[in-house]
């Protein structure tokens, strides 16, 4: 379903970039299948002309009584036996060089086929059988400790073909070594096992993901020793995705936070700041005397009028 996912979009998505990566993949492919066609069929012709000769002259020998009439009917029909199947085989071999120039109009079936489609999110029979030609299932291996088995899908018109991918993010990256890290353990676990160092039934001492104390448990995947432990775990794994690199308002220092309304790099900046807006907020009150400016009129309005 992925594979059929992966080459719809892709090609709908870089038509000329696809067209251009099939024309090269088929012409590397089929450089090597073209020599070999064309001396095969260099080789039956000739032998399909000698043929011809050598029927001709058993005519003559039959004809002036060299060979009698059941030798000449035996070797007539294996001679005629083989000129038919030489026969078979060129037109096959002349079918197949011809194809070989039909990269671009296989190209375009193949992009027809993927317009046809607007969901591909349920994988269909219909949809195996018009997009899968087959599928090759290699011998499994082992690669670093790991049981690898290679799987080949061809796809019609433009067969094993392969789809630029990106590359992994981060979180990917983490993601495939901590499966990695998962696989190790298990099989050691389960080598422990089979040398009889741990009975079946028996709890596995493991260590926790999160506080890293050892704890036994009768699952041997167990990753936390408690809830408490798994919930404080994911909640750091997420504060760890909303980090991010702020500028501190007082100091300019650059720093690194998990929080999102956090403006100052620690408790220092932070109070100089506030203690700079304090004496900012002062200089900018007007002085006026005890009793406000009510006051002070009231006072000068008085001694206006006892004057």
């Amino acid at each position: 379903m992925e594979t059929i996912r992966t080459a719809s979009a892709y090609a709908i998505g870089n038509k000329d970039e696809f067209l251009e990566k099939v024309r090269a993949a088929s012409q590397i492919r089929q450089k090597d299948a073209a020599k070999e066609a064309k001396r095969k069929l260099n080789r039956e012709r000739k032998r399909r002309s000698e043929l011809d000769g050598i029927i001709k002259k058993i005519y003559e020998s039959f004809a002036i009584g060299r060979i009698s009439a059941e030798r000449f009917d035996s070797l007539l029909a294996d001679y005629e036996a083989e000129q038919k199947a030489l026969s078979a085989s060129i037109a096959e071999g002349e079918t197949q060089l011809d194809s070989f120039e039909e990269d671009s109009a296989r190209a375009e079936q193949f992009l027809e086929l993927a317009k046809k489609y607007t969901d591909f999110s349920e994988l269909t029979t219909p949809m195996i059988n018009e997009f899968i030609e087959k599928i090759v299932i290699h011998a499994p291996e082992k690669v670093d400790g790991d049981r690898v088995q290679e799987v080949d899908i061809y796809l019609s018109f433009i067969g094993n073909f392969t789809f630029p991918t990106p590359e992994p993010t981060p979180e990917e990256l983490k993601r495939q070594a901590q499966l990695k890290h998962h696989r190790i353990k298990s099989r050691e676990r389960y080598q422990q096992i089979k040398a009889g160092k741990h009975a079946v039934g028996q709890p596995f001492t493991l260590t926790c993901q999160c506080c890293g104390h050892p704890f036994e448990s009768k699952r041997s995947n167990s990753l936390f020793c408690g809830v408490n432990c798994r919930a404080k775990y994911y909640r750091q794994q997420a504060a760890e995705e909303r980090r991010r690199e702020c500028v501190c308002a007082n100091c300019g220092k650059v720093f690194s936070t998990t929080r999102n309304n956090v403006k100052y790099c620690c408790d220092a900046c932070r109070r100089a700041a506030k203690s700079a807006s304090s004496s900012v907020k002062k200089m900018d009150k007007p002085d006026y005397p005890v009793g406000g400016m009510e006051d002070q009129t009231m006072q000068e309005s008085s001694a206006a009028f006892s004057g």
